[in-house]
């Protein structure tokens, strides 16, 4: 008589696939992949957030894989979302922290890699001068303009304002 065992060589695992690229500003996206490399005992959930949410969103805020089913071993996409924030503050990085949970005592509370993606930024200093709204006359007619920053500043910005010709106009805020 000939006696067979089959090891069991599946260890409980996830495979995080590398991010697609960089966000910006504009609301570019990036994306990775997520998979189990062993049939769970019970599902699985993976908690997706972000470490700087001022800086990059996640979707989906978990992900589910099924114990029992054809799904733990399925690629399950994560989108990130660049956000805009206004701030000349270079390109800037931020984490997509994983926390897995399950009933299965090898995949609950298992260390899952995280993934950093870069948000690039697309403020720069800048001042618009807006439209002025007519000509002024020696009659006394006023026109008026709106000066904007094009970027959150770090300090407080002053605009000296003056008239090339203070015979013809003057200037005040």
């Amino acid at each position: 008589m000939t006696t067979a065992t089959n090891d069991d060589d599946d260890t409980a695992g996830v495979t995080v696939g590398a991010i697609s690229g960089d966000t910006n500003e504009g609301g570019a996206t990036a994306t990775f992949n997520v998979r189990l490399t062993s049939d769970p005992t019970g599902d699985v959930t993976m908690a997706l957030s972000s470490s700087d949410t001022g800086e990059g969103t996640v979707s989906p805020a978990a992900l589910t894989f099924g114990s029992g089913d054809s799904t733990w071993n399925v690629d399950q996409a994560v989108t990130v979302t660049g956000v805009d924030d206004n701030s000349i503050d270079g390109d800037v990085a931020c984490t997509i922290v994983t926390a897995a949970s399950s009933s299965d005592g090898n995949y609950n509370g298992l260390a899952v890699p995280d993934v950093t993606v870069t948000n690039d930024d697309d403020d720069t200093a800048g001042i618009t001068v807006g439209a002025i709204s007519g000509d002024t006359d020696e009659g006394g007619a006023t026109a008026t303009f709106n000066l904007r920053l094009n970027a959150d500043p770090s300090h407080v910005v002053t605009i000296a304002l003056s008239s090339s010709d203070a015979g013809e106009g003057t200037v005040s805020p």
